[in-house]
């Protein structure tokens, strides 16, 4: 017979580590855990009825996550760093050396040793209510979509600045070990 854990999951139970950017674990507000939906077939099975059947694609919601922006803006900073290396802002050589590839004779990019460097694994750890690690979402390939605006405000009370950011991955697996 199987048990039942009663528990309830609460929502602050939670560790977000990010292998690309250290800083923003320490001040994450709150993170998501993605949805996903794949497509539907339908088939003609006799006049005005149709058969459903499941669809072969899946697509996942983004990974949002809000986060504490710290003084010297150093998690930010990192976040836009890494998406300015992904589609370089202001000088296209950080593509070259962010995703460690070199020009060619004939001008195109060619590979030196990883050609997955703008991606990073995100894993999310849920606790228990003991706060003992409990499940493990590993979110692969995920790389950065959007970073929010950083609102500031004269004469606000002592409110932390708050930004978020949103990922796209492949794809994610729940697992009960690290």
């Amino acid at each position: 017979m199987t048990t039942i854990n009663k528990s309830i999951l609460n929502k602050n139970n939670f560790r977000l580590l990010i292998d690309k950017i250290p800083t923003v674990e320490y001040y994450v507000k709150t993170v998501n855990i993605p949805g996903l939906q794949f497509s539907e077939v339908a088939q003609p099975a006799g006049i005005g009825l149709d058969a459903f059947f499941p669809g072969d694609k899946v697509a996942f919601d983004t990974l949002d996550v809000t986060f504490l922006v710290d003084e010297d803006l150093e998690n930010f900073k990192e976040v836009y760093d890494w998406m300015d290396s992904i589609v370089p802002v202001h000088n296209p050589e950080d593509y070259k050396n962010f995703t460690n590839t070199i020009t060619t004779e004939q001008g195109q990019l060619s590979t030196v040793e990883n050609a997955l460097n703008q991606y990073s694994d995100i894993t999310l750890v849920i606790n228990t209510n003991k706060n003992l690690a409990n499940r493990y979402f590993r979110f692969k390939d995920c790389f950065p979509i959007s970073l929010g605006a950083l609102e500031l405000e004269s004469g606000a009370d002592n409110e932390p600045v708050t930004c978020q950011v949103q990922f796209r991955f492949t794809y994610y697996e729940i697992k009960t070990t690290s």
